[in-house]
């Protein structure tokens, strides 16, 4: 539950931030690009260039300040991100305490079955 925890976690500042999942960002995404609202996915590679853009055969290039989007990304979905950082913690103490009585149980079956001591939920 605690990874479950962090990815989730992880994936509000990357979405708040990046606009993307945690796995597009260390991945990358080849089909991100700018969408309606102005905001852009940016991966872990994109972030250390300077200026974010494309330029199409016969189109005009475009080229912004990847600081100005991470800033336009943030402005954009800190709202969002704030809400996630509070309530995923609470989400997963709950689910801790009304599975509580479960994982004892298993855990306990484990101890029994002679693995408790290298498997433990």
């Amino acid at each position: 539950m605690g990874l479950a925890e962090t990815y989730m976690l992880l994936n509000v500042g990357t979405q708040a931030l990046f606009n993307a999942s945690p796995v597009q960002f260390v991945m990358g995404d080849p089909g991100a690009s700018m969408g309606l609202t102005g905001v852009q996915n940016i991966s872990l590679k994109e972030l250390f260039k300077a200026n974010q853009g494309s330029s199409k055969p016969g189109s005009a290039s475009s080229m912004y300040n990847t600081t100005n989007i991470i800033k336009t990304n943030f402005e954009a979905n800190w709202g969002t991100a704030l809400a996630g950082m509070i309530l995923i913690p609470i989400g997963f103490r709950l689910a801790k305490a009304v599975a509580r009585p479960a994982i004892s149980k298993t855990n306990r079956l484990l101890n029994k079955s002679g693995i408790g001591k290298t498997v433990k939920l």
